[in-house]
């Protein structure tokens, strides 16, 4: 019997503490890890071939490497069943992951996301704003960028694009903004924030000055990391420029679509219910607090494949535990950095 989704939907996303979700994520997470064995000959290979030990805590659960999924066509269903395949958003263009997503794990992805949205949102917005070209959804569609985008869709009742297809900022939407009355909502990539939108707003000394906008973003921090842009730093010219006082990061992937952790107003990632953290270092033990490491990301969503245990390419730290000012329980994080290139092998390696 797989997990029973539509009870953990009933329930307050954040309220566990690190030992009550630990037993309620160790009894759905065996039920998906023995779903993934049956269904999927890669994972059963890798799993009963490298990991030996009592699956008694989350992180004695065996893990695929990241890198598997692009060197790996992976799935969890038969032939027959149909299913898309979406892409990472790599820059390179080249050596993507693969994710095979049927009806059944797309539904659970959209509902969580939606779920973990609202749980700061408290409801629907009248228009979400893209900080992104249309012609996204055309050419990026099967991608983590497009699959971003079709996901928030889902928290309002209208959405706009603010960026034209060569990625300059639509000067009539910027009227539009202005003149909405109704409480509104942006989301974009970092670095499309960043260097499409508030260098358009800050060249032409425009100040939406929004009350109770929000805005999420995620991803994209690499293209300006050059520019030397903190996370204080960027707040600060949303705020300014855009008008933003609730400013929400996130930390996701298309290797667990669905499965966000949203960044707190004191600067922490936190695990819903349906998604655990787990560090990592070198010889790849568990982490104690406080330490940085290689973070695991655990996730109960992904049915169609194996991709509920993922070992990434992010060195991250955990922080608090039930302890954060927000008030959310469980672990808190922080993601530092990405690996070096040359780090980063493991059981893709030895598979």
């Amino acid at each position: 019997m797989l997990i029973n989704y539509s009870k953990i939907f009933k329930r307050n996303l954040f309220d566990k503490t690190k030992e009550e979700k630990e037993i309620f994520f160790i009894k759905n997470l065996k039920k998906l890890h023995n779903y993934h064995q049956k269904n999927s000959k890669e994972y059963l290979h890798i799993s009963k071939t490298l990991f030996k030990s009592n699956m008694n805590k989350i992180e004695n659960f065996p893990f695929l490497h990241v890198q598997m999924f692009k060197e790996k066509n992976l799935k969890s269903v038969p032939n027959n069943v149909d299913v898309k395949t979406f892409n990472s958003s790599g820059t390179s263009g080249k050596n993507l992951s693969m994710i095979n997503i049927d009806m059944k794990t797309s539904l659970l992805q959209s509902k969580t996301l939606s779920r973990i949205l609202l749980s700061v949102l408290k409801k629907k917005v009248d228009k979400i704003y893209f900080i992104d070209s249309e012609t996204t959804l055309k050419t990026m569609q099967n991608s983590a960028r497009g699959a971003a985008i079709l996901g928030f869709k889902q928290i309002a009742n209208s959405s706009e694009f603010i960026l034209d297809s060569e990625y300059n900022v639509k000067k009539n939407i910027i009227k539009k903004i202005i003149a909405d009355k109704k409480k509104i909502c942006f989301f974009g990539f970092t670095s499309l924030v960043w260097l499409n939108f508030l260098n358009f707003l800050k060249k032409n000394k425009i100040f939406l000055k929004k009350k109770d906008t929000i805005l999420f973003h995620g991803g994209g921090w690499k293209k300006i990391e050059k520019n030397k842009v903190s996370r204080n730093k960027f707040n600060l010219e949303c705020k300014n420029y855009i008008g933003s006082n609730r400013i929400y990061n996130y930390y996701g992937m298309i290797e667990q679509t669905g499965s966000i952790f949203l960044e707190c107003e004191y600067g922490l990632y936190h695990p819903s219910l349906f998604s655990e953290i787990i560090i990592r270092d070198e010889n790849m033990m568990p982490c104690k607090p406080g330490k940085m490491g290689i973070i695991q990301v655990c996730s109960l969503l992904p049915v169609s494949y194996p991709g509920h245990s993922i070992l990434t390419e992010d060195l991250g730290v955990i922080s608090e535990i039930d302890t954060c000012k927000c008030g959310r329980k469980g672990n808190g994080f922080k993601v530092l950095n990405r690996i070096k290139d040359s780090e980063v092998r493991g059981c893709s390696d030895v598979y």
